[in-house]
């Protein structure tokens, strides 16, 4: 209809082309479980693959020869479908994907909005490793925990099996790799503080009896 509202975006692309291209990216995020695009693509891509999951949880014969069409590699990706993405996401109501905003990928070129997607409750979940990140800053404070950083907690851990174990299994890695990197500047510093003036006087005067 003539003036009407946009359903969704059309990529500046044919049909058949959108059709192969949401499919690729699709397929692409069930494989790596995160990938990275533009804005547009990742909303699009977004649409379907939530359309994926729910088909998933259904678990029908009707709904895996619908997940078959879609899926480039079918035989690659209709177990994990409908074994661990469907086990993941059983309890959780909706909202199985997410798309964040990040810094244009081509930025030398068209400087295009670029955007990450990803499955959340997964292994590769930015919010939930950003969440664990803050709670060891701010545990090492003396403010303590903020009361948005618990709100946060109790959001990437709600349908998450074993939410807050990992949390703070994911809590105590980062905890242990911060202690790494200080004593290493520890080190490092200790390294630079050693006098080199006599040594550049050496190789100087070695280079001018070279010469």
């Amino acid at each position: 209809m003539a003036g009407g509202a946009m359903k969704y975006r059309h990529l500046s692309r044919s049909s058949s082309h959108r059709q192969a291209l949401l499919r690729n990216l699709v397929t692409s995020l069930f494989t790596h479980e995160s990938i990275q695009t533009t804005w547009p693509k990742a909303k699009e891509a977004q649409r379907l693959a939530e359309k994926l999951v729910t088909l998933g949880k259904k678990n029908t014969s009707a709904t895996r020869r619908r997940a078959q069409e879609i899926f480039y590699y079918p035989l690659n990706h209709l177990d994990n479908l409908f074994t661990t993405i469907r086990a993941r996401y059983l309890h959780r109501p909706g909202g199985y994907t997410r798309v964040l905003r990040i810094e244009p990928l081509n930025k030398h070129h068209d400087q295009a909005p670029s955007a990450i997607l990803e499955l959340v409750d997964g292994p590769k979940d930015m919010r939930f490793h950003m969440t664990a990140k803050t709670l060891v800053r701010e545990r090492a404070s003396e403010e303590g925990v903020r009361e948005i950083t618990a709100k946060n907690i109790a959001k990437v851990t709600r349908y998450r099996s074993n939410g807050m174990e990992e949390l703070e299994r994911e809590v105590k890695k980062m905890e242990a790799r911060v202690g790494d990197e200080e004593l290493k500047e520890k080190v490092r510093w200790k390294v630079d503080e050693r006098p080199r003036e006599g040594w550049k006087l050496e190789r100087l005067g070695r280079k001018g009896q070279r010469t």
